[in-house]
């Protein structure tokens, strides 16, 4: 009985310690990356992660620039939220519409 006593308090302390070395190595790299970004700060440079976020024109919804549909300096989560008259443009390469000026070429 004192042998398996004994095992017991052997395999408990191999997880405990086991525990204690994940746990300060977790602690270590996140002080590393804490000390990381506060260096990017201070040399002024962004997060390589960031990316800039812009609102959709027609329904107000943020996302990030590189999902945005740029459009006329205005920027779109979608084609269908796009104006009549890109969506023709891009489409065909023609306007459409009762109310352009000029002939088509």
């Amino acid at each position: 009985m004192a042998r398996i006593l004994i095992l017991l308090a052997v395999v408990l302390g191999v997880f405990w310690w086991l525990r204690a070395r994940a746990e300060a190595r977790l602690a270590e790299h996140r002080a590393r990356q804490a000390r990381e970004a506060s260096e990017h700060a201070a040399a002024g440079m962004p997060d390589a992660a960031a990316e800039r976020m812009v609102q959709c024109a027609q329904c107000g919804v943020h996302l990030p620039q590189g999902d945005a549909i740029a459009w006329r300096g205005l920027h779109y989560c979608r084609r269908s939220h796009l104006p009549d008259e890109s969506r023709t443009e891009s489409s065909d390469g023609s306007e459409s519409g009762s109310g352009s000026s000029g002939p088509r070429p």
